[in-house]
């Protein structure tokens, strides 16, 4: 018996004798690097019923309202995906090798694109499906993140953060940070971006109006991802080799807090609605489930394999897991893992979804 089997097997008698779940209508895309294909699953059975061929890898899975992108950075483009059909909808070239996209908060049609090719911060509306910007970058771009009016770019080679400002088209300037970026965003009020240096191993507050340094908070590890609480008051942050967390207080600029969030934590997901933090381990192969407001343990269930992406269905319901080695996905429900009569916290089931995945998002069906 392999472990998808053995998984699946053990969650479904671990049900039994408790109310059946309800179920969450929407559809899973997961972008698959090795089968150059965007896999589909439906969530209201969780199981995978198809997939959608792609003239090279996918990277990310975009949702821009209830419509899916997927780029494709050697094939110059980002695919529409027809979320009814199941089919490709249609093609924007881009000027350029895509390194990072994100679709624009208060533009439903358009999707802000770095390409590293005569490097430039590209713009396009994707019901025009034409450029409706394109501002040069001082240097190849990393990681980057956008807001209503501005993007953040940090470069891949020189340690720097550039602003631009989308409603102009212009680079807005540049401040050096003096470390390669590794994650990036803005913080809620769309006033500063929070920076995590690498080769440092700490997060940096810039202004997003002038670019001055504001602040250099060190942590215990080289920051690698970021999420934040449903204010935007926290921020957690995760890196390498290490069990723990850091808790940034983001309007304040310090460290508030370092706390244990099971083994070598990666992923990221915060239940809005429930107020909790979840953070996969891949060393361990558990889901480690956090209560935000006491900064306690509130459950960790074993998924097994290599855990990475976390996703959350948007009716708070089910916590999915994807497998960075096998692509199966893990199917947690949260009201079981939660209830302390339950000792040993199942999973509710797992399936195959696709090889290598890069990628993921959740989509509502359309009624």
């Amino acid at each position: 018996m392999n472990r998808r089997t053995f998984l699946a097997a053990s969650a479904v008698a671990a049900g039994c004798g408790r109310s059946l779940a309800t179920r969450y209508f929407g559809w899973l895309f997961v972008a698959s690097s090795t089968e150059h294909s965007v896999a589909i699953a439906d969530l209201a059975s969780f199981r995978r019923t198809g997939s959608i061929a792609l003239p090279q890898a996918p990277a990310q899975v975009l949702r821009a309202g209830n419509r899916v992108f997927v780029t494709c950075p050697e094939a110059h483009a980002i695919f529409e995906i027809d979320t009814a059909h199941h089919q490709l909808a249609g093609k924007i070239g881009i000027p350029g090798r895509l390194v990072s996209a994100a679709p624009v908060p208060g533009h439903d049609n358009w999707i802000a694109a770095a390409v590293d090719e005569s490097p430039a911060l590209v713009v396009f509306d994707t019901v025009a499906k034409r450029v409706i910007r394109r501002v040069s970058l001082p240097s190849a771009p990393g990681v980057m993140d956008v807001n209503a009016g501005s993007a953040a770019v940090a470069s891949a080679s020189d340690g720097a953060i550039t602003r631009v400002s989308l409603n102009d088209g212009k680079v807005s300037g540049t401040t050096p940070v003096g470390s390669h970026c590794s994650a990036l965003r803005f913080r809620s009020d769309g006033e500063a971006i929070l920076a995590g240096l690498t080769d440092v191993k700490q997060v940096a507050t810039v202004d997003s109006g002038s670019g001055a340094l504001l602040a250099r908070m060190p942590l215990p590890f080289a920051p690698a991802q970021f999420c934040f609480n449903p204010d935007g008051g926290q921020m957690f942050v995760t890196g390498s080799a290490e069990d723990s967390i850091a808790i940034v207080s983001a309007y304040q600029s310090q460290v508030d807090q370092t706390i244990v969030a099971g083994r070598t934590p990666s992923g990221m997901a915060v239940a809005d609605s429930r107020n909790l933090l979840l953070v996969t381990n891949p060393a361990s192969g558990d889901l480690t489930i956090l209560d935000i407001e006491t900064r306690r343990l509130a459950a960790s269930v074993h998924v097994g394999g290599n855990p990475g992406e976390v996703l959350l269905t948007p009716d708070g319901e089910y916590a999915l897991v994807v497998s960075r080695d096998s692509g199966d996905v893990s199917v947690v429900r949260l009201n079981t893992v939660l209830d302390r009569k339950i000792k040993t916290k199942p999973l509710f089931t797992v399936f195959p979804m696709a090889a290598a995945p890069s990628s993921a998002a959740i989509i509502p069906k359309e009624s």
